[in-house]
């Protein structure tokens, strides 16, 4: 009995190559301009910073280049034993942190009440409720100032912590009423059958599902009171309460010659602690502004 033996395999060609158009290469061209644009713009003025700072004061008009000839840390260290910086350190990072708390304390309940609840004038209450977002912080400095000398309330972390979580609220209460609404009604009305709370159906379903929002806004809540100047200015007049925007106007002011290199690093000490936090919690923050902006 004959034996067939396999034949060999037909062996096809490669299909050729598609000879692309210069249309596609100039696509290509006009999306990698704006990006490279965008990382410029940010990236650039951080370089520029960071350079100044590793220079003496004579060398920053001297030495116009981005890489010091000469880079030194005298800067950072001047700002580090600098006597108010560590203090209002502290007072930045307090305030920070209780205004974060705060306005999640407060934008819970009241995005939970404009998402779930049905009631005559809801929208328009949203609408003013954002109205105060829009008014200039130097508009409030005066009104706030005699509030808060009427109640005895000046130079205290707690005005501040009070006075940004008013500021940062609306938008606040904007970002999660667009996020509740996300959530699927079915997930709660299975909770309203096992007997839970109002306060319950928030703590065990609505805030698990909410925590990309809730870092989003808390993030936003702290980078609010990390970088106000004006009303810190109105509200405090000693270093008890004084935060870090204030004492790095105190850098120029307090001498009265500029100090490039002590600003520059002084802002850079400022930035990366917040930096740092941002990248270990990004994820949640895009989503949480993400799922905000489809309300």
């Amino acid at each position: 009995m004959a034996v067939e033996t396999p034949a060999d395999p037909v062996r096809v060609a490669p299909p050729p190559r598609k000879r692309r158009s210069p249309l596609y290469y100039l696509r290509k061209i006009w999306v990698w301009i704006p990006l490279a644009a965008l990382t410029l713009w940010t990236i650039g003025p951080v370089l520029i910073t960071i350079s100044i700072s590793l220079k003496t004061r004579g060398a920053v008009f001297a030495d116009p280049g981005l890489i010091p000839a000469d880079p030194t840390l005298d800067a950072y260290r001047d700002v580090i034993t600098r006597p108010g910086f560590r203090e209002a350190f502290l007072n930045s990072v307090i305030v920070g942190f209780g205004t974060s708390l705060l306005t999640l304390l407060i934008a819970v309940p009241a995005a939970y009440a404009f998402a779930r609840y049905r009631f005559r004038g809801r929208h328009l209450l949203l609408l003013f409720t954002f109205l105060p977002r829009l008014i200039p912080g130097l508009g409030l400095m005066v009104p706030l100032y005699r509030l808060a000398v009427a109640v005895g309330a000046l130079d205290n972390r707690l005005t501040l912590i009070v006075v940004f979580t008013g500021t940062i609220l609306p938008l606040a209460v904007w970002l999660l009423v667009g996020f509740i609404q996300q959530i699927p009604r079915d997930i709660e009305e299975a909770g309203n059958v096992d007997g839970t709370s109002f306060f319950q159906r928030i703590r065990y379903i609505v805030l698990p599902l909410a925590v990309p929002a809730l870092f989003t806004i808390g993030v936003l809540a702290f980078r609010e009171a990390w970088n106000e100047f004006d009303l810190v200015l109105a509200l405090t007049r000693s270093t008890d309460a004084r935060t870090l925007p204030y004492e790095l106007f105190l850098i120029t002011t307090g001498t009265g010659l500029a100090n490039n290199p002590g600003q520059a690093a002084f802002a850079i000490l400022t930035l990366l602690p917040f930096v740092f936090v941002y990248l270990r919690i990004e994820k949640y923050i895009v989503s949480g502004l993400t799922s905000g902006s489809s309300k």
